[in-house]
């Protein structure tokens, strides 16, 4: 089994945090989630290896630094397309009986929550987003056993895809996959649930943190910890 870990090009990562964050933060904010993915996916000792797809040069150095391969996909090629790229390469030249397919915006994912699903995994493997729309996992055995999709709506297609080739899916909900980072909520309730994670210590760091603090304090009327008048809160 090969976790396949996909990271478009960070100028375009989270254009939905545009509003809030600059490029560059949100450039930096993409960097420390996709750290803190790898870094799980290393503790996870089931898995065979890890690959990235990823055309961006900073792929390079995720690669060196967590011992990882990495896959560059066509230029022209969509997020399907890129993970059928990979995993055909994974199964051609690795040897691969299996994929797992992991988003690189989930910062708070568990080794031992991903060990437990792979033991008990055995042909596709579907974990929804929170909203039960998205996929934030597809595990495959063989790793062409269903088409890719990944286009934001993609968890009832994956489920059917699977009915269609004949498999039942295991469809399970998962803590440490639940809350993938597209919002300013998403990010706050980072910060109450994984404030030690490299994406949570980036956010204090940066002042990002303080920002959405500042914002919370504005709405609710109770002046800022930063000002001195009122009392210090955390994140």
């Amino acid at each position: 089994m090969w976790a396949i870990v996909p990271l478009k090009s960070l100028d375009d990562a989270k254009k939905r945090l545009a509003t809030e964050l600059s490029a560059e933060e949100r450039r930096s904010l993409m960097l420390a989630m996709a750290r803190d993915v790898l870094a799980t996916l290393c503790q996870v000792k089931v898995l065979r290896g890890i690959l990235i797809v990823s055309r961006t040069p900073e792929a390079d150095a995720l690669a060196q630094t967590f011992g990882t391969e990495r896959f560059a996909e066509s230029p022209t090629a969509n997020l399907p397309i890129a993970l059928t790229q990979a995993s055909d390469h994974l199964t051609s030249h690795l040897g691969a009986a299996g994929v797992m397919i992991v988003p690189a915006d989930l910062p708070l994912l568990d080794a031992t929550e991903i060990t437990d699903i792979l033991r008990d995994h055995e042909c596709v493997t579907v974990i929804p987003d929170a909203a039960n729309i998205g996929t934030n996992c597809l595990i495959c055995s063989p790793p062409d056993a269903i088409p890719f999709v990944f286009d934001g709506r993609s968890f009832k297609p994956h489920v059917d895809a699977a009915f269609a080739r004949g498999f039942t899916p295991r469809v399970i909900p998962g803590r440490g996959f639940a809350l993938d980072i597209d919002t300013v909520e998403d990010l706050r309730e980072l910060l109450l649930r994984g404030p030690t994670t490299q994406t949570g210590t980036y956010l204090e760091k940066s002042g990002i943190a303080s920002r959405l603090q500042d914002a919370d304090n504005g709405r609710s009327g109770r002046p800022s910890a930063a000002t001195g008048n009122g009392p210090e809160n955390g994140p």
